[in-house]
């Protein structure tokens, strides 16, 4: 117990070191992920592998920050196997956290199958919407060069969706409370916006 405890330490510590501070996609998103996915196990009554879903948690967007072609999901998937067997985990969990990790992403759009799967992805995407969602789109429209309309376009393309993605009563609920506030920053946003 104490060993595998430091295993998962040791998993944090390495995500923390490789994802550093970044709001939108690096720790402090890892964070509110665990503190959502917490809430929904509870409001849920969930039984859960808490250690699969906690490593997956803290793994789930790693490959937003390493080096490499193709989906960052994948890539997060494949770098939690290769770290969790160099810690001595046994393969049927290895391939859970996998599992789990894959099935968070929305571009990806796989069906989750277990039940800590369900749950990251709708922490994930809980995440992405209410006011924290509105300052993550925008921070990450800066950063990626989008204008403020391009980040409205992608909050209204996308965001606004995500209720119907959620797999649990109590995600559903609160996904539909956050995003009307996002409906309410974009109409807003459209009547400050001067008409060029």
């Amino acid at each position: 117990m104490v060993v595998e405890n430091m295993k998962i330490e040791v998993v944090k510590e390495i995500a923390l070191s490789i994802m550093g501070d970044d709001p939108a996609h690096g720790w402090p998103h890892v964070l509110r992920v665990l503190e959502l996915s917490k809430r929904i196990v509870k409001e849920e009554r969930l039984n859960v592998e808490e250690k699969a879903l906690i490593i997956a948690i803290y793994l789930h967007d790693v490959g937003r920050f390493i080096g490499g072609e193709g989906h960052h999901a994948i890539k997060s998937a494949n770098f939690s196997e290769r770290l969790l067997k160099a810690l001595g985990f046994k393969k049927e969990f290895i391939d859970k956290v996998k599992e789990i990790i894959v099935s968070h992403s929305y571009t990806l759009a796989l069906k989750a199958s277990s039940l800590e799967a369900k749950v990251l992805s709708d922490a994930d995407k809980l995440d992405a919407l209410g006011a924290i969602g509105i300052a993550r789109a925008i921070h990450h429209g800066c950063r990626s060069g989008r204008s403020f309309d391009e980040s409205i376009k992608h909050m209204e393309d996308k965001l606004l969706k995500l209720p119907d993605l959620m797999y649990f009563t109590y995600s559903r609920r609160e996904a539909l409370r956050r995003v009307e506030i996002i409906r309410k920053f974009i109409e807003e946003y459209k009547r400050e916006r001067p008409r060029l």
